[in-house]
């Protein structure tokens, strides 16, 4: 049997720049671009496609449509691990463009999949992304700047999508009431008693996930921010603080996330774990 480290030296004699990435650790996602601007598209395509990026290093399967009336296909389909969304768009490509269609259309993919969702807009992003955040994409990316940051958020949420992927599989199915939310896991739509529902992002389902089942409902937000959260090098680190306030609205303030001390823990307060609901 040929070692890892056997099989680092032999690809790396043949392209030093790239990282061996055992397919089973880490697959290239299926990316679709809704986009009916081709320049554009073109632009995301071609960052996600550099493969002195990590996300290019995978060689992603990256599939572009012009409209909404496009995009629903995969989305019926369920094909589809990453999303790039414009919001300016339009029901059929030739007629007119709004955003409110490509608004409509990030909840939809939020609704249905459990793909991971960027929002990628001409749009500001002070005004736009707080609320498609909250509603349960995964980020945002303005275009007048942000097309150098493409690969290192794509790759953020494909990690998150992958590790949310592989790593539910041991708890999925378990039950925890959080205040008057039921959380299960494996499952993005969260339920009270009056039988209100409403939709975690992925990078959401992660953080509760890991607080339910660890020991204490605690974790040391240096690891998970690294583990979990954390960018491509040159891209801001994301920190799990970032979620909290977001996190602590979304569940009517009926959790308790909050540091412990100078230790950097944060803890799960109010959830037991049940058998039903």
């Amino acid at each position: 049997m040929v070692s890892l480290s056997e099989l680092n030296r032999r690809h790396g004699a043949k392209n030093t720049r790239r990282r061996f990435r055992p397919p089973e650790l880490m697959r290239a996602p299926r990316i679709l671009i809704v986009d009916d601007n081709e320049e554009d598209a073109k632009r995301v395509a071609t960052a996600l496609k550099n493969p002195d990026s990590s996300i290019g290093e995978l060689e992603c399967e990256i599939r572009e449509v012009k409209d909404v009336a496009s995009a629903r296909e995969h989305l019926e389909l369920d094909d589809i691990d990453l999303y790039f969304l414009d919001l300016g768009i339009a029901e059929r490509f030739g007629e007119p463009a709004r955003k409110e269609i490509g608004k409509k259309f990030v909840e939809s993919v939020v609704d249905k999949t459990n793909a991971g969702i960027i929002v990628c807009s001409g749009f500001a992003i002070d005004e736009e992304a707080p609320p498609l955040i909250e509603y349960g994409a995964d980020d945002y990316v303005e275009k007048t700047h942000g097309f150098s940051t493409i690969a290192s958020r794509a790759m953020s949420v494909w990690r998150r999508v992958h590790t949310e992927r592989r790593s539910k599989q041991s708890h999925s199915g378990r039950k925890f009431l959080i205040g008057d939310w039921m959380f299960v896991i494996g499952d993005r739509t969260i339920t009270n008693h009056s039988g209100a529902t409403k939709r975690l992002s992925i990078t959401e389902h992660i953080l509760l996930r890991h607080l339910c089942v660890v020991e204490n409902h605690a974790i040391d937000s240096e690891v998970f921010n690294v583990e979990v959260l954390r960018r491509e090098k040159g891209d801001k680190q994301v920190r799990m603080d970032a979620f909290i306030p977001r996190l602590r609205a979304k569940l009517d303030d009926s959790i308790d996330l909050s540091a412990q001390g100078r230790t950097g823990v944060y803890k799960l307060l109010g959830v037991q774990e049940v058998s039903a609901f």
